[in-house]
C-alpha cells in the first residue's frame, strides 16, 4: 500500500497538560504557523479531534470545534479554505471521546451530553468532508469507577445504553455519507478483547478503528488482530508505545501517564517497540486501501515528533 496519502493527526500538540508557555497553543497564530509545516513536512491531510472544552472555556483559538471554528473563520468553508491556502487540502476525519461529561454519578447526564456533543461532532465532519468519524466508546475505565464504584454491575445497563448511542450515530452517519469508526483504547470499558462483544452488537455499518499503540499496550498482536478483522477495518492508525501494562494501567484514573512510572504512554512513532513497517507491509498484502492516520499523541516536542514520523514514513515506502 501507498502511503503518500496518510493523514496526521493534530492530537500531537498536548493541549491537556500545563506547561510554559502553554497558552501559545490556545492562540489561533499557533494553528496558522502550524498547518504549513505540516504541508512542509509532507502531509496535506489532517485529523481533528472534537474537543468541545475549548468552547465551554471561551477559548476559540483552538479550532477543535465548531463553535471554534465558526468565531475564527466564519463557518468550516472558511476554515477548509485557509488550511487549502496552508497546503492542506483534506480533512481526513474527526475524532470523539466523551471522557469530560463522566463528571459524576448520573448516567442520564453523562449518555445526554455525549450524544449531544457526539452528534455536534459529526455533524462537524459532515462540514469539513471527512471520511470517517471516529468515536471512542466509553470514557477512561478509571474515571467511571471513581464515580460509579459498582461499574462491574452496572456493565450491562452502561453496554445497553452505548450501543443505543452509537447505533443512532451509525445511522445518522450512514446517511450522511461519512464512516463511523470505533476506537480501540486499552482504557476503555470495552478496549482489548472486550471491544468484540461490543461490536457484535452494533450495526455492520459500524467499523473497527485499529490503533496500533492500543493493541500493543492491551497484548494484543495488531498483525494477528489485522488478519482476523480486516474486512470490518475502517481506519488504520500508526501509533507507537513500549508500555507494557503489567500493573493494570488501564483501569487507574490516569492510564496516559502511569503513575509510578518515568513515563507517558505513546512514543513518536518509531521509536517504541511497535513494528509499524511491518504493519504496513500487511495492509499492502491484506488489500486495504481505507484510511491510514499517524499519530503522535501527547509528544513533548511536536515539531521534532513532526520530522521522527516523516522519517519513519519515507523509511517505510523506500
Amino acid at each position: 500500500m501507498t502511503m503518500q496519502h496518510t493523514a496526521i493527526s493534530l492530537d500531537l500538540i498536548n493541549r491537556h497538560n500545563q506547561e510554559p508557555n502553554r497558552n501559545r497553543y490556545e492562540s489561533r497564530y499557533f494553528w496558522e504557523e502550524l498547518y504549513p509545516l505540516l504541508a512542509a513536512a509532507g502531509f496535506s491531510a489532517i485529523e481533528i479531534p472534537y474537543e468541545p472544552v475549548w468552547q465551554f472555556g471561551g477559548r476559540s483559538g483552538v479550532p477543535f470545534n465548531r463553535y471554534c471554528v465558526n468565531t475564527k473563520y466564519g463557518d468550516a468553508a472558511g476554515y477548509r479554505a485557509k488550511l487549502a491556502e496552508c497546503g492542506i487540502s483534506r480533512v481526513a476525519g474527526i475524532t470523539f471521546d466523551p471522557n469530560l461529561f463522566m463528571r459524576n454519578a448520573n448516567l442520564d447526564f453523562f449518555f445526554g451530553a455525549s450524544g449531544h456533543f457526539a452528534g455536534e461532532a459529526l455533524a462537524h465532519a459532515v462540514d469539513m468532508g471527512a471520511d470517517y468519524f471516529a468515536i471512542s466508546p466509553s470514557p477512561y475505565y478509571g474515571r467511571v469507577a471513581q464515580y460509579h464504584p459498582d461499574i462491574a454491575d452496572k456493565l450491562d445497563l452502561f453496554t445497553e445504553r452505548t450501543v443505543g448511542l452509537i447505533s443512532g450515530l451509525a445511522a445518522k452517519a450512514e446517511e450522511l455519507g461519512v464512516s463511523l469508526v470505533l476506537r480501540g483504547e486499552y482504557w476503555s470499558l470495552f478496549g482489548g478483547d472486550r471491544q468484540q462483544a461490543l461490536l457484535a452488537a452494533l450495526p455492520a455499518s459500524v467499523k473497527l478503528d485499529v490503533d496500533t499503540a492500543n493493541l500493543f499496550v492491551a497484548g494484543i498482536s495488531a498483525a494477528e488482530f489485522l488478519r482476523a478483522n480486516i474486512a470490518r477495518v475502517g481506519c488504520v492508525h500508526l501509533t507507537d508505545t513500549a508500555f507494557v501494562d503489567d500493573v493494570q494501567v488501564w483501569q487507574t484514573a490516569n492510564p496516559e501517564h502511569p503513575a509510578g512510572h518515568a513515563t507517558q504512554v505513546f512514543r513518536d512513532p518509531g521509536t517504541g517497540s511497535v513494528d509499524l513497517a511491518g504493519i504496513v507491509k500487511l495492509l499492502g498484502e491484506l488489500g486495504y486501501t481505507g484510511p491510514v492516520t499517524v499519530s503522535a499523541r501527547q509528544t513533548r516536542d511536536p515539531f521534532r515528533a513532526l520530522l521522527r514520523t516523516r522519517a519513519l514514513l519515507n523509511q517505510i515506502q523506500a
